[in-house]
């Protein structure tokens, strides 16, 4: 359901609820790469109660790359000894810098393409069934609605493919709609509510057109926003790596080719902290016949995030971060880095480029296809 912004008085009572601590500054990964005091949450409290006490303005850039310099990951909350919920705050400021045209010349840019071809890529609408050979086999009313997302469509095509091939392997019945637009995550992150409302309502008269019950995404970010920032409907929102899990107890899939390798389960922040989903991805992966599981040293709800959101505002920014997640997956002798996020793996991809490390980088549904 689709939570309001936190209102000023919110705002600064958790400003000042702020202990000063600095445990944020391990958790943050801006913090980690820049160093600077002003990049830490603790450092960005500062620019903020003196912009709400009128002492810096709404227009200053400081204010600008304090509140977009943030991935959203909400490490900083599992850290905070107070709980104070600094993504809420951020998100409040970014709708109030969009209101106000303080954002940056690229954000600018992919909102305008956003409205415009409704998918962040600059890509034709009609082209997002592209990897299907513009066959959209679908029946028109259907228990499950594979919702495929800007990403898959456009970017990184092997994951619909293999989603398409789990779900035919397990006997579902399912639609892809050519009506699907864009989530909207792209807009809601840079601050306009409006706009991300726009694509909100196209999507959901699609839902009720296609009269599905289960609603399934591979898209950390689609399902995140499907499930936490969209209206209620009578269907469920499932993350594909849940879906997978309930056919596997279901004896609906079943893996006949081992993977006597080391692979390590990257927790993303969109299907970690802010949805809970752990342990679903990892019971998939074990299922695989000889895989061995590991982990990063700071994992679940405490695992670092990848960048990935900031790709978007501070791209060269967005993919150093990743190069510490490769450098530790190298170190573990990892095989495979893997990761229930498509945006994830394409910035890990980056990330192994910057480091010079050779690694075998998968999507969730990537690699499980290979063994059904």
């Amino acid at each position: 359901m689709t939570t309001a912004p936190m209102t000023k008085e919110q705002m600064i009572r958790d400003l000042y609820t702020c202990a000063s601590c600095g445990y944020c500054r391990f958790a943050c990964p801006i913090n980690k790469e820049l160093g600077f005091e002003s990049k830490s949450v603790r450092g960005k409290f500062l620019i903020f109660r003196k912009l709400l006490e009128g002492k810096l303005d709404w227009s200053d850039e400081k204010v600008r790359d304090a509140v977009y310099q943030c991935a959203q990951c909400e490490a900083c909350k599992v850290f905070c000894p107070t709980g104070i919920d600094f993504v809420a705050i951020n998100q409040a400021l970014r709708e109030e810098l969009a209101k106000r045209g303080n954002i940056l010349e690229m954000q600018k840019m992919v909102t305008d393409i956003l409205v415009e071809k409704k998918n962040p890529y600059n890509e034709p609408w009609e082209d997002r069934a592209s990897w299907a050979g513009g066959k959209w086999e679908n029946p028109e009313k259907a228990e499950y609605l594979y919702f495929m997302s800007c990403t898959a469509a456009y970017s990184a095509n092997r994951i619909a493919k293999s989603v398409v091939r789990i779900c035919k392997a397990a006997g579902i019945e399912f639609a892809i709609s050519p009506k699907e637009v864009c989530c909207g995550n792209p807009l809601l992150r840079i601050g306009q509510r409006e706009k991300f409302q726009g694509l909100v309502e196209e999507n959901v008269k699609m839902f009720k057109e296609i009269g599905a019950r289960t609603i399934f995404t591979a898209c950390a970010g689609c399902y995140k926003t499907l499930s936490h920032d969209y209206p209620e409907g009578d269907y469920e929102v499932l993350h594909f790596a849940e879906l997978m899990d309930r056919l596997i107890s279901q004896g609906k899939i079943t893996f006949m080719k081992p993977l006597p390798k080391k692979v390590l389960y990257y927790d993303g922040c969109d299907l970690g902290r802010h949805c809970g989903i752990y342990e679903e991805p990892r019971r998939v992966l074990r299922a695989i016949p000889e895989i061995e599981l590991i982990e990063f040293d700071y994992n679940r709800e405490e695992a670092m995030c990848c960048g990935g959101p900031l790709v978007g505002s501070y791209p060269d920014l967005a993919t150093d971060i990743p190069v510490r997640h490769v450098n530790e997956a190298v170190e573990k002798g990892a095989d495979i880095l893997v990761a229930a996020c498509g945006a994830c793996m394409i910035n890990f991809k980056e990330g192994s480029k910057k480091a010079g490390k050779k690694l075998d980088i998968q999507d969730l549904a990537m690699l499980v296809a290979k063994h059904v």
